[in-house]
């Protein structure tokens, strides 16, 4: 296979690089967070068959896509493609495909364990100690048995994660306008109506996708329906949360914590007052890169680029429409 696939935004995995490479593949790798002049420089200078979006500044658009000249596949390394116009490449005839699944239990189990060590008031526990304070009256930990979890976004993920919380002896409701009643079944209640699902729950997770929908999705209003000592966990895309009224809800005392694994500016400035906060719980956008996962990943993006260049058709769920 005379071809070039370029990464960009960080290398793929050794397995799958060892994938493209083995099919005889030439292969180009960017630093991660370049801008977009500096993909279309790459891509101009390369002429890609293919490329592989990892971690951009800025969302690969018909700019970019138009300037390899050959472009025939974008394959999304990950499940999200709010990075990729998809408008712009199906009207250019490029397809786009996401490495759906690979990640999903790598999340749900960061969402879980996220919601534990805040409920169990951990990372306050070990600040303490550090400095000192060996207190067992400052405390503040509680059971996640009983307690409601709601999730909002019910794919793969959400039903990972409502497993794992019904094992432990979490009620689960979820909201997801798309997901059909079989994916429900008989341990979790679906509801259909966002702002119920808030008032109700004890934790809410995120796990819906980036789309002009979502964004901001839950805003001031919505985090004031919340609970008040409930935690707010997001392990999907931080423009679906208002950080500002996020912030002003964990600064007042409405909301007890907030683990957070994305942020509306990724990387985001050492500024940001969610930082500043003792009562979140931040992480930089790993929820789907443990090491398992990102083999996954990268050797599954990789299988759906050389699957399309060799002229097979990809299945329905590997593609972004």
């Amino acid at each position: 296979m005379d071809r070039t696939v370029v990464i960009l935004g960080g290398d793929l995995a050794p397995e799958g690089r060892l994938l493209l490479e083995a099919a005889g593949a030439t292969v180009l790798a960017t630093p991660a967070y370049i801008d977009r002049k500096a993909v279309i420089e790459i891509l101009e200078t390369h002429k890609p068959d293919a490329v592989i979006v990892r971690l951009l500044s800025d969302r690969l658009g018909h700019e970019e896509m138009i300037a390899g000249g050959k472009l025939r596949h974008i394959a999304k390394h990950g499940v999200g493609t709010n990075d990729i116009d998809v408008k712009a490449a199906t009207e250019l005839g490029i397809g786009v495909s996401m490495t759906t699944g690979s990640n999903g239990h790598s999340v749900a189990e960061h969402a879980l364990a996220l919601i534990m060590a805040l409920v169990k008031d951990l990372p306050r526990q070990d600040a303490l100690i550090r400095d000192g304070i060996w207190d067992k009256n400052q405390y503040q930990g509680r059971e996640l048995r009983g307690q409601h979890l709601g999730i909002v976004g019910f794919g793969f993920i959400g039903q990972t994660l409502a497993g794992m919380a019904r094992a432990i002896g979490m009620t689960v409701s979820a909201f997801d306008p798309h997901t059909p009643d079989s994916a429900f079944g008989d341990n979790f209640s679906r509801d259909t109506d966002l702002d119920d699902l808030l008032a109700k729950s004890d934790i809410v997770s995120l796990h819906c996708p980036l789309t002009p929908e979502t964004q901001n999705l839950i805003d001031a209003r919505r985090i004031r329906l919340m609970k008040p000592g409930a935690f707010l966990i997001n392990t999907a895309r931080g423009e679906v949360v208002d950080e500002k009224a996020l912030t002003a809800a964990l600064e007042d005392g409405h909301l007890a914590g907030a683990g957070l694994d994305s942020f509306a500016v990724e990387p985001p400035g050492i500024a940001n007052p969610l930082f500043q906060l003792s009562n979140t719980l931040v992480t930089p956008h790993v929820a789907g890169v443990t090491l398992d996962a990102k083999r996954a990943v990268s050797v599954m993006s990789a299988e759906n680029v050389l699957a399309v260049l060799n002229g097979n058709t990809l299945a329905p769920r590997f593609l972004a429409r």
